[in-house]
């Protein structure tokens, strides 16, 4: 009777022990998961502000595109040309911007590990295959000064010529990043870097919390 009240007694206490480890690995798991759900707050801010003052630019890039169509104030279509593709570009960037703040809001930190990484992965792979198309716009910005000038009379050649150049040059870096910004190229620092500025690092810093819960198999 004696060992058989011991081994009760002992029932018990593993009992007991193992409600309490699964309470701390519980509380441990919430502690961390917030942790990386605040690590996105960057992201979501950058992202709303993008939508915010991108919705204006998109407008006012609208206005005068429109008004250029139907009063034609320039004689070079060039201007017309930049202005229709950095509007068709920042329209680009809006909606992804949009996609990845859905993305990010829909991750379920009180999900699996694996789940919330997986999430975490696809939000990264998102933000890099859209970006490669977000450069499309740079080389515009100085091919747009060009479009100012009225060819049918007397230009500065020397000044067309160094915008030419300055256009040529963003035109070959824009290049550079679609070709170059694929997920195989992560590693690549200018890439990386890149992808940082883009509130990357951010995902990172969120999907690194989560490895302190893989040794618990959450």
């Amino acid at each position: 009777m004696e060992e058989q009240s011991i081994q009760n007694l002992w029932k018990v206490q593993n009992s007991k022990i193992e409600q309490v480890i699964q309470l701390n690995t519980k509380i441990l798991k919430y502690q961390v998961s917030q942790r990386s759900r605040k690590a996105l707050f960057g992201l979501k801010a950058e992202k709303v502000t993008g939508l915010v003052f991108g919705t204006i630019y998109i407008a006012i890039l609208a206005t005068i595109l429109s008004y250029t169509i139907k009063n034609q104030p320039f004689t070079n279509p060039l201007f017309m040309l930049s202005i229709g593709a950095i509007f068709l570009t920042n329209i680009k960037v809006v909606l992804d911007y949009a996609k990845h703040l859905v993305m990010a809001n829909q991750i379920d930190f009180s999900g699996p590990v694996v789940s919330i990484q997986q999430e975490l992965s696809n939000l990264k792979l998102n933000l890099v295959n859209n970006m490669r198309y977000w450069y499309f716009q740079l080389p515009f910005y100085t091919l747009l000064q060009i479009g100012f000038i009225d060819f049918t009379g007397e230009f500065p050649m020397a000044w067309v010529v160094i915008q030419g150049c300055f256009t040529l040059l963003l035109a070959s870096i824009s290049g550079w990043i679609f070709i170059r910004m694929k997920p195989k190229n992560i590693a690549d620092k200018k890439v990386n870097w890149l992808i940082n500025l883009a509130s990357g690092k951010q995902i990172d810093k969120a999907a690194k919390h989560l490895e302190e819960l893989k040794s618990y198999h959450l």
